[in-house]
């Protein structure tokens, strides 16, 4: 998406190819891991379980899974990030997971997690590798054991061991990792050493523990220096031969550092540097989460696509600190006006997607919407200015479980599409009947941009007269498409072009360097023309350097400047970064090109505006002129015009009648069918010098 025109995720059936391949690669790879002869797991990139060694089954290493099911849990959720960023970044990992055998006891297994690349680099699976590790994990927990063992495996991990007799109270340590010892003693309850807003998390998890059995978990130390510490903990309680509780023993490990790079990886591979919001990997990963819950338990959730309107003239005019500044401001207000628990996500530039879950009606996706519209409605101050801003919103409700989600983000581009169509500063909710409406949009497009890479598109010429000294006074230069099934086509049938920044700079440029090489040509062949209008769009300001621009192009055909008018609408003169078009338009009209105001009258001038720039011309639309009832408006604007020393052109003139009211009423110039339609160049200079006023 831009901020002008929709673009509709293309990448989405190259992404779904994709995914298929990497799919079929890893589904080949799985052959191979079902023969091993060591225990193996093979997951898919959405977690999916896609195959087990007979080893893996044999031992029964991890809760039953079935191949196709979620096996998130190989980890636990403390975990989860890393096993995110071995699937997205291919950050390999180790874990311990500790499982139940058979009899009842204890196990503890070593888990490898690998990522599996195709030769660009995309990661396709992971690849799980478990090895036996429970005497290792049973002679750090067991004291009876050996004692040189013992330490020896202390040291390597740098692991703390406290022992807490539950009958004495007494308290024994480890002369290991001495920097954590005072922070791990206590007075009356083990928990006074956790942070207060961890303490929570671990009663829960020191309720639910069998007499004997050895539980793992994460905490931050309660230290009165204030420096944060993460311990990994490993705790179990003993019995005596009475089976009657005896002590407890706990191995600490600081694993502050590990926890630290976790959270860098997880805010490099999932979370936008500019706003702290999701980036675009993990707003997929969101979306096939609310996919698969649609899917599974019949879940409705919306997903809503934002765009800042005129986003580019922003940074334009105000640089792209103030760029930053806004994009900073609107990721705070929609944390503000979402759920905690919706998926707020940047995309890329002023691209932002919201995932809303558990979603009873379309009722609940707009009102948080509103509350955003309203929010944006209030000025952003930056660098001593005060400015305001505006959103286009598309918004989708998916409710359907046989629907394929894919659709989902195509379907809230294309609302997105329909707001920024109807005038921006809105919200519109998907409805099907405008997908068919968007495709047709695409297609011609495509064929347009074909178009122009193939010179279809040239140059019509129709006269201005000047009714006035009965004479032809110059030509617009109009586009038309040489169409080579279709004919001529006029710019009624390739609109949607102009609404498309990128065709409309093409066109733009293409209409002004043809005109300009047909005036030079007419110059060297002696004909009279006069000046030549060319229509100058929104998109060829925005460079900032138009006028240069064009004085470099007079230059080089070695065209006179007083021979060519730009026609600037009101809309482009008027809208977002006007102050840009005015200085463009004054370096031009001070080097003796000719403004005329085009479609006066349907843009939002006002007379003040008519006064504060440089205008030679005013155009009335033709509107205006082929209607009877708008006769006070255009005399009003004659007047107007006269009033304040600009020449008036009438546009759409087409019969006598019309030409004798204009007449009458005053104006300078006309332009329509009841002179000459728009022409081909090579039917200039006939129709020049078979005029006769």
């Amino acid at each position: 998406m831009t901020s002008d025109a929709l673009v509709v995720p293309t990448g989405i059936k190259d992404e779904t190819q994709a995914r298929a391949q990497a799919r079929a690669r890893a589904r080949a790879f799985g052959d191979f891991v079902r023969q091993v002869p060591f225990p193996a797991a093979l997951l898919h990139r959405d977690l999916s379980l896609l195959a087990v060694s007979p080893a893996w089954t044999a031992q029964a290493i991890a809760p039953a899974v079935a191949v196709g099911g979620d096996a998130g849990g190989l980890v636990a959720p403390e975990d989860r990030v890393a096993l995110l960023a071995c699937v997205h970044e291919g950050a390999d990992f180790s874990r311990f997971l500790p499982t139940l055998a058979q009899d009842g006891s204890q196990q503890f297994w070593r888990t490898e997690f690998n990522a599996c690349k195709d030769p660009d680099g995309e990661v396709y699976a992971v690849m799980v590798s478990v090895r036996d590790v429970t005497g290792y994990a049973e002679s750090v927990l067991r004291a009876e054991r050996d004692e040189q063992r013992l330490r020896m495996a202390l040291e390597l991990d740098d692991l703390l061991v406290r022992e807490y007799d539950l009958r004495t109270g007494e308290m024994y340590f480890s002369d290991t990792a001495p920097e954590l010892r005072k922070w791990c003693a206590f007075k009356d309850d083990p928990l006074e050493i956790v942070h207060p807003d961890d303490r929570q998390r671990c009663a829960d998890v020191m309720a639910t523990r069998k007499i004997g059995e050895a539980r793992v978990f994460e905490f931050r130390l309660k230290r009165d220096d204030g420096i944060e510490t993460w311990i990994r903990a490993v705790g179990k309680v003993f019995v005596d031969q009475d089976g009657q509780p005896e002590k407890l023993v706990n191995l600490f490990k600081d694993i502050t550092d590990r926890r630290r790079q976790t959270e860098a990886i997880e805010t490099l591979a999932f979370r936008d540097p500019l706003t702290g919001l999701p980036n675009r990997a993990l707003f997929q990963h969101r979306f096939h989460e609310a996919a698969a819950a649609s899917e599974t338990l019949g879940e409705k959730f919306g997903l809503i696509m934002i765009d800042v309107d005129h986003f580019k003239d922003i940074n334009d005019t105000l640089g792209h600190d103030a760029g930053d500044a806004l994009l900073k401001r609107l990721a705070g207000m929609l944390q503000h006006a979402f759920r905690s628990g919706d998926t707020v996500a940047r995309l890329g530039g002023d691209e932002f997607a919201v995932i809303l879950r558990g979603l009873h009606s379309e009722a609940d996706m707009m009102r948080p919407i509103q509350n955003l519209q309203g929010l944006l409605s209030r000025p952003i101050e930056h660098g001593g200015r005060s400015f305001t801003a505006s959103a286009s919103i598309g918004a989708v409700l998916h409710g359907d479980p046989d629907a394929d989600p894919e659709h989902v983000i195509k379907n809230a581009d294309i609302a997105l599409y329909r707001a920024k169509e109807a005038g921006r500063n809105r919200s519109i909710l998907f409805e099907p009947s405008m997908r068919s409406e968007v495709e047709r949009r695409i297609e011609l497009l495509r064929d347009i941009r074909a178009a122009v890479s193939a010179n279809e598109f040239t140059l019509f010429y129709q006269p201005v007269i000047d009714i006035r000294e009965h004479r032809v006074a110059g030509f617009e230069a109009l586009m038309r498409w040489a169409h080579p099934e279709q004919g001529v086509l006029t710019p009624a049938r390739f609109l949607v072009a102009f609404e498309d920044q990128e065709l409309s700079l093409r066109l733009g440029d293409l209409a002004l360097e043809q005109a300009l090489r047909q005036m030079r040509a007419w110059l060297d062949q002696g004909v009279e023309f006069g000046r030549v209008a060319v229509n100058i769009s929104a998109a060829q300001f925005r460079s900032g350097r138009l006028a240069e621009e064009i004085q470099e192009r007079l230059a080089r055909w070695n065209v006179p400047s007083q021979r060519l008018t730009i026609e600037v609408t009101e809309n482009v003169y008027m809208g977002w970064g006007s102050e840009l078009v005015s200085e463009n338009v004054r370096k031009l009209h001070a080097a003796g090109v000719m403004i005329a105001l085009d479609d006066f009258g349907t843009g939002y001038a006002s007379l003040a505006n008519l006064r504060q720039f440089p205008i030679d011309r005013l155009k009335i639309d033709k509107s205006f002129v082929q209607n009877a009832e708008d006769e006070a408006i255009v005399k009003a604007v004659i007047t107007l015009g006269s009033s304040m020393g600009m020449k008036v052109v009438a546009e759409g003139v087409e019969d006598a009648e019309q030409l004798g009211a204009l007449v009458r009423y005053g104006c300078d110039q006309i332009q329509g069918y009841h002179f000459g339609k728009p022409m081909p160049a090579d039917e200039v200079a006939g129709f020049l010098a078979g005029f006769d006023g």
